[in-house]
């Protein structure tokens, strides 16, 4: 009997690089996967769902009370102006001291943004409802929101938060009503 005896390194065999390979591997992919976990949080996740629940009947409670005022809104985005005009069966309009305006992202909550708007300076359109931007500044940033093309979750309360209109729009667009 012929026994030849292997005489090369264990190194310069294919099995054992192949064999180390799978746990490296793993441990790499899981490396990967504990950075992305700590670097990108979920932040859909809610930790107290009975808060949560509660806090969602408060808010179809302002949705509600905007029912019962006859409320709605129209948001007209031009060229240089932005106009909100509020309307309601009793004139609410005229009440309000400013109206705040909610815009989300429908996915990405870095990309949300608050905007306040006063009555018109001239008094004949502030006695018909119409609001606009108190920054010209929001008035740029709206102009851009609304002409990317994504979706948008859009809420428009009072000044004491006791009624809300939401709606979800898609841009771009020039106009939304509520």
């Amino acid at each position: 009997m012929n026994s030849q005896q292997d005489t090369k390194p264990w190194y310069q065999h294919r099995w054992p690089w192949i064999l180390i390979s799978m746990p490296a591997v793993s441990v790499v992919l899981g490396i990967i996967l504990i950075s992305t976990a700590l670097n990108n949080p979920a932040i859909l996740v809610v930790d107290n769902y009975y808060a949560e629940g509660r806090g969602i009947n408060r808010s179809l409670a302002l949705d509600e009370a905007a029912i019962n005022l006859g409320l709605s809104a129209r948001l007209a985005v031009q060229d240089n102006t932005i106009n909100l005009q509020l309307l309601g069966t009793d004139a609410p309009h005229q009440n309000e001291e400013a109206l705040s305006l909610f815009v989300y992202h429908v996915t990405d909550n870095t990309l949300d943004q608050t905007f306040v708007f006063a009555p018109d300076a001239d008094p004949v359109l502030s006695a018909q409802g119409f609001y606009e931007p108190v920054s010209s500044l929001d008035v740029t940033a709206l102009q851009t929101l609304f002409a990317q093309n994504t979706s948008w979750y859009l809420e428009i309360r009072g000044v004491d938060n006791d009624w809300r209109l939401r709606k979800r729009v898609s841009t771009p667009q020039r106009e939304v009503s509520f």
